[in-house]
């Protein structure tokens, strides 16, 4: 038998090469990990190495489970361990006798922590050798670094374009650089979410011509939907330019080919040198001047192509980039906008962190718990059961009715609360909501945004229910932290607790990629007029079309089904429109702007800041929903002209709006904008 000592070699041996191939040179490090084990006839594996969810999103756990037993109902459960705000996260599942099923649990990113356990159960009895610690991404306050997912069946060498990320991040005066985890992550082309939420806390992914033409067709539609709702997708090895691709068109339905937008050949302008600055696995920082930037990617002929794709954009490689410098990689990153590479700035929101915005959507005539009400009857309820009835009851002698007046006086005051607040408030939930939403009629694709303002009277017993192909992210008021809640994703995403909670203002930002087979059919200008036919499902408001031209027409009050011959656009139809643009906008009440609450508010993030020495503030106006409708109120006030084929059409009714239960729309302000 060998000895102790030459055993604790062999280990430490093992360990040293396990330690060396984590963070040997080239190695991108993020959360994740895998495992698989065995017990009572079924054998489960599960992969839970992705990227990002650093600020936001869901992010997935990958599973497999083998059943060689009889046919049984299983729950999986992620729990959070003690300290962590994440969000008790289930699915329950049947498998058959000799079957094999494959899905994704999806973890809302919303709170604190990071650790937990898999839980798995059968009729409540644990399976405990199939369970197992999970540690998922942990808090980026700073959203200092875009998550990175590179789809490869080898690995690749995404350390250049960490380091690029570093160099720009840093020259742009950011001071958090979340040095010791990159968030990259390279993972095989094995099962794959079929679901866009499990890419919704990555901003860039790389793939291969080859690696995304092999995909099926559910995983390639979850793919294309995640770009529509604002990710960046890299792919390379095309051979050929991307915007004369076809096997980039037939990899993705033909769907870049769906709006007038023109891929963009790399602007040569944008290849200059960059100050490298790198970090290693430590957070050691080191850097280097520019005198000499050497790339390898040829000026001659564009090395890449892009274009806009719903709210993402799509980057197109004829090469194998994975030669590139830093140098290389910051042409590339210079060539996308910065807030498109980082969710929180991308979407104005993240999950885990507070919003600025948060008292600039308040449900109109809907306060908070009526304090200073409160405060008279609680008052009034001290002077009467106190002094007052035991001044009433000594002048009559009658010191020993106290028993029975006290009690009586409390439950009359208890009563007196409730209804105040019944009447005040009542028990419905009553909502605010504005939405953005993109249609795109040539592939049959629409892409919600909408801003929700919920109060409840009395939270739904039932909690809050959303479709799985909707992301729901938490905007909290600055201060405020994330409580615990639960989530079930066995029929649909069953919000159960937690989310929606009696009496307290609380607001989401939804995005939902869905299709959509209403449009809004134009026909061929004559005699002056544009015929229009709205196909949609909803009334018009007033609405603005473009023709093949770019001439802009203008008509009001279509509803849903009819048809109208627009005029030609003039300045008081503008002015007409940037009315309705304005009307409902995102404001501090009048009468809130000065009272303590806001100060109070305000104080409590300027401590959280000064604690974490957070250099990152998130404002739902510099989302891309609120970015849009700013640069098309502009585009109106100074008389430039809108892009061609398109319409943008303010509705009297929600398009499609999910509220995850029925509520009374106390204010609705919706906008689409259409390609057609």
């Amino acid at each position: 038998m060998a000895s102790r000592p030459a055993i604790r070699t062999v280990v430490a041996i093992i360990f040293a090469i396990l330690v060396s191939s984590v963070f040997s040179e080239g190695t991108i490090q993020a959360a994740g990990d895998q495992y698989g084990a065995a017990q009572d006839d079924f054998q489960i594996s599960v992969d839970y190495r992705w990227a990002g969810g650093t600020v936001g999103g869901y992010y997935p756990i990958r599973i497999g489970l083998q059943n060689r037993g009889a046919t049984r109902e299983l729950e999986l459960t992620f729990r959070p361990t003690s300290g962590s705000q994440l969000p008790i996260t289930s699915r329950r599942i049947s498998i058959d006798q000799n079957a094999s099923v494959s899905f994704t649990l999806l973890i809302p990113m919303a709170g604190t922590g990071n650790w937990g356990q898999l839980t798995v159960t059968q009729h409540g009895r644990h399976l405990q050798k199939l369970e197992n610690r999970i540690t998922l991404p942990d808090l980026d306050i700073d959203n200092g670094r875009p998550a990175v997912l590179a789809i490869s069946p080898g690995p690749l060498d995404l350390q250049p374009l960490e380091d690029a990320f570093t160099s720009l991040i840093s020259s742009a005066g950011h001071r958090h650089y979340m040095a010791a985890t990159q968030n990259s992550q390279t993972i095989e082309p094995f099962r794959l979410p079929d679901n866009w939420l499990a890419y919704s806390g990555v901003d860039l992914v790389v793939i291969s011509m080859e690696t995304l033409g092999g995909f099926p067709d559910a995983q390639r539609a979850a793919l294309t939907d995640w770009i529509r709702s604002g990710g960046t997708l890299l792919v390379h090895s095309l051979g050929e330019l991307a915007s004369s691709s076809k096997s980039l068109a037939a990899a993705t339905g033909a769907e870049l080919q769906s709006q007038a937008v023109t891929w963009q050949p790399a602007n040569s302008s944008l290849r200059t040198g960059i100050r490298e600055i790198r970090l290693d696995e430590h957070g050691n920082r080191s850097e280097s001047s520019v005198s000499d930037p050497v790339f390898m990617w040829s000026a001659e002929s564009p090395p890449f192509e892009a274009r806009e794709f719903g709210h993402g954009r799509v980057i197109g490689f004829s090469e194998n980039p994975f030669s590139g410098t830093v140098q290389d990689w910051g042409w590339m990153l210079k060539s996308v906008p910065i807030q498109q590479l980082r969710q929180g700035k991308r979407l104005g929101v993240a999950g885990r962190i507070d919003n600025e915005e948060f008292l600039e959507f308040l449900i109109p005539n809907i306060r908070s718990v009526p304090v200073m009400a409160f405060l008279i009857f609680i008052t009034l309820f001290s002077f009467v059961i106190g002094p007052l009835n035991y001044f009433v009851l000594s002048r009559k002698r009658r010191l020993n009715y106290l028993v029975v007046t006290i009690p009586a006086v409390a439950i009359v005051t208890s009563l007196s609360l409730f209804g105040y607040s019944a009447l005040s408030q009542g028990f419905s939930v009553k909502s605010r909501v504005r939405s953005l939403t993109v249609i795109d009629q040539g592939h049959k694709k629409a892409v919600s945004t909408a801003r929700l303002a919920l109060y409840a009277g009395m939270s739904p017993s039932n909690g809050l229910s959303f479709s799985p192909s909707t992301a729901v992210i938490p905007i909290r008021p600055a201060g405020e932290s994330f409580e615990s809640a639960r989530t079930d994703w066995t029929d649909t995403q069953w919000l159960r607790s937690g989310w929606l909670r009696s009496r307290t203002r609380t607001q989401f930002l939804t995005r939902n990629v869905r299709p959509e087979r209403g449009r809004l059919t134009v026909g061929q200008t004559a005699d002056g007029a544009l015929p229009v036919t709205n196909g949609l499902e909803w009334g018009i408001e007033a609405v603005i079309v473009t023709d093949q031209d770019g001439t802009a027409w203008f008509a009001e009050d279509l509803s849903a089904g009819s048809g109208r011959s627009l005029a030609p656009i003039i300045k008081e139809n503008r002015a007409a429109f940037i009315k309705l643009i304005d009307r409902s906008a995102p404001a501090i009440p009048e009468d809130l702007e000065h009272r303590n609450e806001v100060a109070s508010l305000n104080m409590a993030s300027g401590r959280m800041y000064r604690y974490y020495g957070r250099s990152e503030q998130f404002r739902v106006s510099e989302g891309q929903m609120e970015r849009t409708i700013a640069e098309l109120r502009q585009s109106l006030t100074e008389g430039r002209e809108l892009p061609s084929q398109m319409y943008w059409a303010i509705l009297r009714d929600a398009p499609s709006i999910e509220f995850g239960t029925e509520v009374d729309v106390i204010d609705g302000w919706h906008l689409v904008i259409g390609y057609y």
